[in-house]
């Protein structure tokens, strides 16, 4: 019989805490929680029949080290046990390395800063294939640029006398090369594709420039209603930055 997938014994373990801790588990919930489909765990449940008895007390088992060092008889904070991949790996900020807290640090906070960050990025992008693109033109049509190499060994062979020849020692190479022409073409697609995203990021950049200007009208038009309300007198600072009617 197949072996189980460590996903699915995880979920059931997790279905069998839950059931420890209060009766009843919902699998609705389970499955949302641990980003699975809610008819693949109902499956799981009554094909592995987690509702059968085992035998074995909950828990790790007499002689078991899994938890040796931890007071508390889970795994330790931090532990990546059930980590199944990066997506949805929880970040511990204390074990970032310098450069990567940096990174976090700097990153843009708001929608118009995201975007004038990747329109940044995108210009230096055009800029450097347009470099490219004049380096090529530069060069002579008919120089041959290796874009690949493949190594292959030779299969053996029996040579003079009778003896054979390891194929192993024996390796031929296989060379892919372009034209600067054919590079061109290549670097002038991703330039077009280039120039598009950075056509759409503008128009992003300009309609949230937009949204946060009448953001900031509108609030100034409350505030002016609500010192007539009030009948507050602006000090002269805050007097000019008003929007009058």
């Amino acid at each position: 019989m197949a072996r189980r997938s460590d996903e699915r014994e995880a979920t059931r373990a997790e279905y069998m805490a839950r059931k420890e801790k209060g009766g009843e588990v919902n699998l609705r919930q389970l499955a949302d929680d641990l980003h699975l489909k809610y008819d693949t765990v109902r499956r799981w449940k009554s094909k592995d029949g987690w509702d059968t008895p085992t035998g074995r007390k909950p828990g790790g088992q007499p002689g078991n080290q899994n938890a040796v060092g931890n007071s508390g008889g889970g795994a330790p904070a931090g532990n990546l046990n059930a980590e199944k991949d990066g997506a949805y790996s929880r970040i511990f900020f204390d074990k970032l390395t310098p450069a990567e807290q940096d990174a976090f640090d700097t990153a843009p906070r708001n929608g118009v800063e995201a975007l004038q960050h990747e329109m940044g990025l995108l210009k230096l992008r055009e800029l450097k294939i347009l470099e490219k693109i004049k380096e090529y033109e530069d060069m002579d049509p008919d120089t041959l640029i290796t874009s690949s190499v493949l190594d292959m060994r030779v299969p053996g062979k029996t040579g003079k006398g009778g003896k054979k020849e390891d194929g192993k020692v024996q390796t031929m190479g296989m060379y892919s090369r372009d034209t600067p022409f054919a590079r061109i073409l290549k670097l002038q697609d991703a330039l077009y594709k280039t120039q598009g995203r950075i056509a759409a990021v503008a128009g992003a950049l300009r309609a949230a420039e937009e949204a946060d200007h009448r953001m900031e009208l509108e609030k100034q038009r409350l505030e002016l209603l609500r010192i007539r309300a009030t009948g507050e007198v602006p000090e002269d600072g805050d007097r000019d930055g008003l929007v009058h009617d």
